[in-house]
């Protein structure tokens, strides 16, 4: 049978005992992964019988594997132990289709090995010497490269150039890559990308899905529909269906959502997409073809004006950035069948200002259209990011209650509720990896706790402290983890932010806190039942999701770190915010200090405007020195001190970098000692106090 080959291979999580590769085909095949030595002899193998749950249909023509290969039992187990897979060799894999007969036949993956070697590569770090990390990868927000006068590429795709160069090292070769947040965008899908997605999401699902409108206004209308026909909205048309043409129905806040993703097989065609492109898909490039395939009219035209001038000037603005991503798409496909790769998600992954506070989780959730885009969203990243962190975090159930809602051809109800519920009720995110030092990625989006509903939410409520204590404990059974271990932390925002930033959005908070205790603004909100929506509004226009933003959620987290968890020093790595830096911190609360370092890398492609830009080059030239924040309080036990300081570019004066980059982090004794951030032009390099003897 021909393989036609959707995504991947894209090797996920590695350790001693088990390599997970996940790939995506059209048709279902018996496949088995092996995994071998330089001589081609087998060390580990998938098992034929463990495929059912090695793989999962998600549509007509889209079948989803995890195939997880064992040691076998005379690979590196030592005096009666457990076989495992040894560490800093270099190993390979193979990927095999196996007949009827049992006759197997390799797959063609030449194409993806690096160097003279014949498979894809990887290797196992008995401790971690260098590991790669990024966030926040929109295909059209590349920036422009004024010294090579051209877009600038997907930063990602300098892994790639690295790992051309490292490839048969092992100590110059990064180990691991961390995808930190927004691994697509959802929300702001550029119009020549959506027009291909939409054409390609019907091949892979085999039907047009449709989304439920019960919830919508109109149903007070006889002759209302029920359902959402996406095909029937024009493209750069989808921003007034989800906020203002049908009285809310989707209760979504993001700014850019004229081509916002709506359907499962959508999403499924993004990740097909951005995870290598394998099947060559083109978006469409040409003006004439998308006007032919049909364009929404700007709301207002003057005389002689285009009537699509706006999605016109979409496409104009997008072209460039977007060709420039997708020709490193071949790359990106490389370097992920060549490194160890977890995700993690942030807010674009699903759409802009995902529960950024109670109010927008209630009216989204109780929206029908709203509360099925997310679960859409969401199935996609439990299939293409989340299964392959870590398989054992997720249930047969999860998987079946996906597989049963997408290959409904009737949208049974009863179906769609357990599919919603599935999604939205989904604890198991989060992740740790037992390397050393060992790494722990927390779920900041889903476990959040309201207080009130339009405040800034604490971004871990305590069962996700709870959850994070327990990942700490698992880490430590049967590992060399004492109490000078500094972990890894996987943060999608940093914990430890840029001051000048943080404050500006603290005294606009304060500001609207001002205005809403003068007694007449106290009466309207409480007459009109929205007690709180200046500072929402505040919220919402600040993007403050901070971890400062919410001083309790900040303590409470810090506590959990620092009294329950009882470590001294931690790594937090971090993205989302569209600049770069790299942070010397230390928070000390009831006779106890925390010694951190803060390392943000991002974005890989999404570059700030000139505006922006500008304004962070201005911001970073007065946030000079430590930045020192006091928390005064009566009682002693309450009161704690957090300093903050940016360390500059050994290389450059800059703080703050805002160009598009993948960072780089270097360790020496279980500690980071420097952090590079990849941009293609001059590497930038922040050297840690370890590296200076502080």
């Amino acid at each position: 049978m021909t393989v036609n080959l959707l995504a991947g291979p894209i090797l996920r999580r590695t350790t001693k005992n088990r390599v997970c590769v996940w790939l995506a085909v059209a048709n279902p095949l018996a496949l088995q992964l092996t995994i071998t030595d330089s001589q081609e002899t087998a060390l580990g193998q998938s098992k034929l019988d463990d495929l059912t749950e090695q793989r999962v249909q998600l549509g007509k023509n889209l079948w989803v594997y995890l195939l997880q290969a064992r040691p076998n039992e005379d690979t590196g187990g030592l005096d009666g132990k457990d076989p495992v897979f040894l560490a800093d060799t270099l190993m390979y894999y193979r990927l095999d289709e196996v007949d009827a007969e049992g006759n197997a036949r390799p797959l063609d993956l030449s194409d993806l090995a690096y160097g003279s070697l014949k498979y894809p590569s990887f290797f196992i770090p008995s401790k971690l010497k260098q590991l790669l990390h990024g966030s926040c990868r929109k295909p059209h927000g590349g920036g422009f490269d004024p010294k090579k006068q051209k877009p600038m590429p997907d930063a990602l795709s300098h892994g790639h150039t690295l790992l051309e160069k490292t490839y048969d090292n092992l100590e110059l070769r990064p180990s691991l890559l961390l995808l930190t947040g927004d691994q697509i965008y959802a929300d702001d899908v550029a119009i020549s990308l959506l027009a291909m997605l939409r054409q390609q999401s019907l091949v892979v699902v085999g039907k047009q899905e449709s989304l439920p409108l019960i919830d919508a206004p109109l149903m007070l209308e006889p002759s209302s529909p029920t359902r959402l026909d996406p095909s029937s909205i024009p493209l750069h048309g989808r921003k007034q269906v989800l906020m203002e043409k049908h009285g809310r129905w989707s209760h979504f806040s993001s700014g850019e959502s004229e081509n916002h993703l709506f359907t499962f097989g959508e999403y499924a065609a993004m990740y097909l997409y951005a995870f290598g492109n394998s099947s060559k898909w083109e978006p469409v490039w040409n003006w004439q073809d998308l006007a032919a395939i049909g364009v929404a009219e700007s709301e207002t035209t003057q005389e002689g004006e285009d009537k699509h001038s706006k999605a016109k000037a979409a496409w104009l603005k997008q072209a460039k950035p977007l060709r420039s991503y997708h020709e490193t798409l071949p790359q990106v496909r490389q370097l992920l069948a060549n490194i160890p790769t977890y995700m993690i998600f942030d807010d674009h992954d699903v759409t802009d200002d995902w529960n950024i506070t109670g109010n927008w989780y209630d009216g989204v959730r109780g929206s029908a259209m709203g509360r099925r885009i997310v679960s859409n969203a969401l199935a996609a990243y439990w299939a293409f990011q989340a299964w392959g962190n870590d398989p054992d975090n997720f249930h047969k159930d999860l998987a079946f209650s996906v597989s049963l809602h997408l290959n409904d051809d009737f949208n049974d109800c009863a179906i769609g509720d357990r599919y919603d519920l599935h999604m939205w009720k989904s604890r198991g995110w989060g992740f740790s990896i037992p390397t050393e030092p060992p790494i722990i990625a927390m779920d900041s989006r889903t476990q959040r706790q309201y207080e009130n509903k339009y405040y800034p939410a604490v971004l871990m409520d305590r069962y996700a402290l709870d959850w994070l204590r327990v990942e700490w404990a698992k880490l430590k059974t049967g590992q060399d983890i004492d109490d000078n271990t500094g972990p890894i932390i996987i943060a999608a925002t940093p914990v430890m932010g840029f001051s000048a930033i943080e404050h500006i959005q603290q005294i606009a908070l304060w500001l609207a806190g001002w205005l809403e205790s003068w007694k007449p603004m106290r009466i309207l909100e409480k007459l009109i039942d929205k007690e709180g929506f200046i500072t929402g509004w505040m919220v919402n226009k600040l993007d403050a999701e901070s971890w400062s933003s919410n001083k309790e959620g900040f303590v409470g987290f810090m506590d959990t770190l620092l009294r329950r968890m009882n470590i001294k020093r931690c790594v937090f790595l971090s993205g989302d915010v569209h600049y770069a830096f790299t942070a010397n911190a230390q928070f000390k609360y009831q006779g106890r200090t925390l010694q951190c370092c803060q390392l943000t890398s991002t974005a890989l492609s999404n570059q700030p405007n000139a505006k922006q830009y500008k304004f962070l080059e201005h911001a970073a030239g007065h946030d000079t020195g430590i930045k020192t924040h006091r928390h005064w309080a009566l009682m002693p036990n309450q009161r704690w001190t957090s300093k903050v300081q940016l360390l500059q570019a050994e290389n450059s004066k800059l703080r703050v970098f805002a160009e598009c980059n993948l960072g780089l982090v270097k360790f020496g004794n279980g500690l980071p000692v420097s952090h590079t951030l990849l941009n293609g032009n001059s590497n930038l390099v922040y050297l840690l106090p370890a590296q200076r003897g502080e």
